[in-house]
């Protein structure tokens, strides 16, 4: 941070996994969050598919931590992700999450096409407008991301999970080049283009005052 000095440095606490998970055990990002409350140039943010937030809720973030849920449409949550909290739940985080003034963020990953899979999403919008409070909704931001995998990440999921409803077929798919020369395969560019027109659609019609910060 005094390096970058005046600019502020946002630090990400989540990039190879969920805290939030444990950290009503162990209150290590509670402690980082007034940390960072305290902090003139830094910032920080988070995703979390989980919904132990109480003993987050009186941290004195001062508006300095963004606190962002994962979310998805209920098909994708049911089959993909065991092991985590409902969405329900999580979007009941969520509005505890707000009302204790935290800036809000939304990350809807990984989008996937199934069947029903547009109605599965609008419901999702739905749920969030129902439970997120008028008076948070000028500062919650959005970031899509596309369902993609790699050739390694397949062979993995294929075995230890070969009953997996997961779709992975490669010849319907683009490959798309990565960092470090890692390549991935996602939606073709016509689906791409359906899934972020519909989305997007769904966030404009909810939640007007939103900020999308990226489809990938």
């Amino acid at each position: 941070m005094k390096e970058r000095a005046p600019q502020i440095t946002r630090f990400e606490a989540a990039c190879t996994s969920d805290i939030v998970g444990i950290d009503h055990l162990t209150h290590t990002l509670k402690h980082a969050i007034e940390y960072f409350g305290e902090s003139d140039l830094g910032q920080l943010r988070f995703v979390t598919k989980f919904h132990h937030v109480d003993h987050l809720l009186d941290a004195k973030h001062n508006g300095k931590t963004r606190f962002r849920f994962s979310v998805n449409a209920d098909y994708v949550i049911k089959y993909f992700e065991p092991g985590t909290s409902p969405l329900d739940y999580r979007i009941e985080a969520a509005n505890k999450v707000a009302k204790a003034g935290y800036p809000l963020g939304f990350i809807v990953a990984p989008i996937y096409i199934h069947e029903g899979w547009r109605d599965g999403y609008r419901k999702l919008f739905e749920k969030l407008d129902a439970s997120i409070p008028q008076e948070s909704r000028d500062d919650i931001t959005f970031e899509m991301i596309q369902h993609r995998f790699t050739k390694p990440a397949k062979r993995v999921i294929e075995k230890n999970y070969p009953k997996s409803k997961l779709q992975m077929n490669e010849e319907e798919r683009r490959y798309k080049w990565g960092r470090y020369g890692i390549g991935k395969y996602v939606y073709t560019k016509d689906e791409e283009h359906e899934l972020r027109e519909t989305l997007e659609y769904y966030i404009g019609q909810f939640f007007p005052n939103a900020k999308i910060e990226y489809f990938t």
